[in-house]
């Protein structure tokens, strides 16, 4: 039941103004019987859509929040109401017979009242034959129907689609919420702090933790620019033995240079008394650094920076991208100023 009760106040919390508006709609019944809601991954799509369907069957609503701990409020929770149906990919896509499945229930009275939830996860993973054949019955909802869409973009579902449900953007979490999620699943708040600086979609942030890969990240980004900034070329060294290790593939490798990118970004911040960098361990020798060097030379660290990412997109080969920023940047920090 706790975990429950901790679901409706992640809603809350994730999407306020969501939970406002959808409060507003039921309370005057507005509800309109479908909705895409679109947004990153973890920033409370589906939060959002078992709130609403807990609002509806709860029956020991707290004010204008469901109570969590009700029979309806858990079984909704664990995917055992009857008159709430989640459907989600079955591999890469959602397929035929979850569709026919959809609209067998779709066809259906509530079994225990008159209304009926369905919350499609990924819904953009639908194929173009099988959401054609949800659209009629998003068309014609049957009895009192309320369907939940649920995408990382509009632009990944089908206009007509789009063209038939009422879309709801989410917005992008707070970064002080989203490094409050982090540290509470265990990461430590330096990485945190870094984590949310490179993405906000909940999947990118997993793969960035697997096997402490962000912590790894960290380790050896902090020795390779702390020494490329010494002017000592032994950095060469660091791109072949602990850079090219880490950049698996293409996201991983994307990741290290926005890692670079982000040691560029706090030197400027720092030399213009900026409090917020993304390398709070490193501020010590940051700030030393930031203070010795003017701001001209600054801005040509950026312009070495700025166009790496540029170049992975160009299908220049990674280490060669990085082995020529560390020259370029260890040739930089040699000159005096």
């Amino acid at each position: 039941m706790e975990e429950v009760k901790n679901m409706v106040n992640q809603a809350v919390e994730k999407q306020p103004e969501i939970i406002k508006r959808f409060n507003g709609m039921i309370a005057n019944q507005h509800l309109a019987h479908a909705y895409l809601l679109t947004g990153a991954d973890g920033i409370g799509k589906k939060e959002v859509a078992q709130w609403v369907a807990m609002r509806l069957f709860c029956i020991n609503l707290q004010g204008d929040q469901p109570c969590g701990v009700c029979e309806e409020c858990t079984r909704i929770m664990s995917g055992q109401h009857p008159d709430v149906v989640e459907v989600a990919p079955d591999g890469q896509s959602i397929k035929v017979e979850q569709v026919r499945f959809l609209k067998a229930e779709f066809s259906k009275s509530g079994v225990e009242g008159s209304r009926k939830v369905f919350i499609i996860e990924h819904a953009n993973k639908m194929t173009t034959s099988a959401a054609n054949s949800l659209l009629k019955f998003i068309e014609e909802p049957s009895g009192n129907v309320t369907a939940f869409l649920l995408s990382e973009s509009r632009s990944l579902m089908l206009p007509t689609i789009i063209s038939r449900t009422e879309i709801i953007e989410l917005k992008p979490l707070q970064k002080a919420r989203l490094i409050q999620n982090l540290v509470e699943r265990g990461v430590l708040e330096s990485n945190a702090k870094i984590l949310v600086r490179l993405t906000n979609a909940a999947d990118e942030i997993d793969q960035l933790l697997e096997n402490d890969w962000i912590n790894d990240a960290h380790k050896a980004l902090e020795k390779w620019f702390l020494t490329a900034s010494n002017g000592d070329i032994t950095a060469f060294v660091d791109v072949q033995t602990k850079l090219m290790a880490l950049a698996k593939d293409r996201l991983h490798q994307e990741k290290i240079l926005d890692l670079m990118l982000l040691y560029a970004m706090d030197l400027l911040e720092l030399k213009f008394n900026q409090k917020e960098i993304a390398y709070e361990s490193s501020r010590p020798r940051l700030a030393e650094l930031a203070a010795q060097t003017t701001v001209n030379k600054l801005l040509m660290v950026s312009d070495i920076m700025l166009p790496l990412r540029n170049k992975l997109n160009q299908n220049i080969n990674f280490q060669g991208i990085v082995e020529k920023a560390t020259i370029e940047l260890c040739n930089l920090f040699k000159m005096r100023g």
